[in-house]
């Protein structure tokens, strides 16, 4: 926590040296989502899933502001059944996904463009829990779902704090006289980074849930807060 806060005042200097223009920065990080405190104590099932990132970074200040929005998995059940009383002998495959989105505003702290780039990071949002099944024909080479529908869900407001680290792999060597009027890659980073998020409270459920005896559905309600660590790896382009 002390080494987050120590980059602060450092990121302000390196802008305070020099002038650079306004920035514009896209993410795509694939990563994973450990469940911290209560919530690990009820599950400890590890969500894995995409994250996207838009932000944007005022000219001449380490400031960005952004959007974030992403998904996790936190595991399937799969099982067979005759797809009704009625018509026992024909089977369809059943799957039952447990899963999580959110979003978030985020306010960052960033160093001033270069070949390696630390940062920090503010946010503020939402998890969505949601428990989705999708019915399916048996041994379907092409895996395509023939219904779907949301069966449980339930909204928990979050926020948090992180750091992270872009790494440049790309610069374009036309960045210095490019106008401010093109629209076109000026770097691309691999990013690196990590995020303490805070959840409120949330009632959700998990692989082994769902049970059916008699054409009769019970859910097992499993409630705490929703702490998370995020451990993330993608890449990000700059214009």
């Amino acid at each position: 926590m002390k080494r987050f806060f120590a980059l602060i005042p450092i990121l302000f200097f390196g802008f305070s040296l020099n002038s650079y223009s306004q920035e514009i920065q896209a993410q795509l990080d694939f990563g994973v989502g450990i469940p911290q405190g209560d919530f690990r104590q009820q599950s400890d099932h590890i969500g894995g899933g995409l994250n996207i990132m838009g932000g944007y970074r005022f000219p001449n200040s380490p400031v960005m502001l952004g959007l974030e929005f992403g998904f996790m998995n936190f595991g399937t059940d799969t099982r067979e059944e005759a797809l009704s009383s009625t018509i026992p002998d024909l089977r369809v495959e059943v799957e039952n996904s447990y899963n999580l989105a959110h979003g978030d505003i985020l306010l960052r702290l960033i160093a001033p463009p270069s070949q390696i780039r630390p940062y920090v990071d503010g946010l503020f949002g939402f998890n969505y829990f949601f428990t989705e099944t999708v019915i399916r024909d048996r041994d379907d080479f092409f895996d395509e779902e023939k219904l779907s529908d949301t069966n449980f869900e339930d909204t928990a407001l979050s926020y948090g704090f992180g750091a992270g680290l872009q790494i440049r792999v790309w610069r374009n060597r036309g960045e210095v006289t490019r106008s401010p009027e093109d629209i076109e890659p000026s770097s691309v980073y691999i990013n690196l980074r990590g995020r303490y998020m805070f959840g409120r409270e949330a009632e959700y459920l998990q692989k082994g849930s769902i049970s059916t005896d008699n054409g009769r559905v019970t859910y097992d309600v499993t409630q705490s807060t929703t702490n998370l660590l995020h451990i993330k790896i993608g890449v990000g382009v700059n214009f």
